[in-house]
């Protein structure tokens, strides 16, 4: 989604600085906007990860209360 807004933006200061940025600018807002996505998908899939290894092992201590209350 980043990459998307840095190629946007990217035209529009290409299309105000004119000359080689109209083509040289785009280019890097796309690859700046690109490298922002893929930082933010790695340090998300990390959070993801290990916030569900501590909903599962709390859920398994929930279980295993519950089970020793009834025997």
């Amino acid at each position: 989604m980043l990459c998307c807004l840095g190629l946007v933006a990217g035209f529009a200061a290409g299309a105000a600085l004119g000359g080689p940025w109209t083509f040289l600018a785009p280019i890097a807002g796309f690859g700046l906007g690109l490298m922002g996505d893929m930082t933010l998908i790695r340090c998300g899939l990390r959070g993801i990860s290990k916030n569900a290894g501590r909903w599962v092992d709390i859920r398994e201590r929930e279980l295993n209360r519950e089970e020793s209350k009834e025997v």
